[in-house]
């Protein structure tokens, strides 16, 4: 079902009404949008236990995006981008390089950010008893990390940051209110990424394309 917002200016005089729409959710995002974003990702090296596929993905990035309310196609697209950069088009689920202990999920939340994001999750909370990553070895963050690697919880976790870090208020902002590269670039400074180079951008415009954002 396609949801549209319209905003209506009145301006003084004969019957003149500019109405301006912002366009959210048309589709869920399908399996073929997400490989247009992420070149390769409809097969996976066997064996592995990292890899996902464009239709492994799809259900789980559409089951994000309603638990977040991520209902404008910029904002997908954004998300999209991050994380199909991020995993190496959903190869990876954890940090190789340079193998950062603690790091993880689809958008390579560092192990601070992966404490808060168990936390914020009911079933979760309860299994770990750490209320700071500060002070602890690599053994014990990467059990914090171990619990949001599953499907239900690693696709989710850009959507998770984009709606629930402050941080991130301005860029979802701009997003809403503009197809254009500085919300994608709000997003990535927002999340903590400086060099947000040509490569990066090629992932924001062709997941905008893919969308029709």
């Amino acid at each position: 079902m396609r949801l549209t917002f319209f905003y209506f200016t009145i301006f003084v005089g004969p019957a003149h009404i500019v109405a301006r729409s912002i366009q959210l959710r048309d589709n869920e995002i399908t399996s073929a949008q997400i490989l247009q974003v992420a070149p390769g990702s409809d097969s996976c090296p066997s064996p592995s236990d990292e890899c996902a596929t464009s239709a492994q993905a799809a259900p789980f990035l559409n089951a994000a995006m309603s638990k977040y309310s991520i209902n404008s196609l910029s904002e997908q697209a954004s998300i999209l981008a991050l994380i199909a950069f991020e995993s190496g088009n959903f190869k990876y689920n954890i940090n190789h390089f340079p193998g950062n202990p603690g790091q993880g999920t689809r958008n390579m939340q560092s192990a601070s950010f992966n404490l808060q994001y168990v936390k914020s999750i009911p079933e979760l909370a309860s299994q770990t008893t750490y209320t700071s990553t500060d002070g602890l070895n690599s053994d014990q963050l990467n059990q914090i990390r171990a619990l949001v690697l599953p499907d239900d919880y690693t696709w989710a976790s850009a959507a998770w940051f984009l709606t629930q870090q402050s941080a991130c208020a301005d860029a979802r902002r701009t997003l809403q209110a503009s197809n254009g590269d500085e919300g994608f670039t709000a997003h990535m400074r927002c999340v903590g990424i400086s060099d947000i180079n040509e490569s990066r951008m090629a992932y924001w415009r062709a997941a905008r394309t893919a969308l029709g954002a």
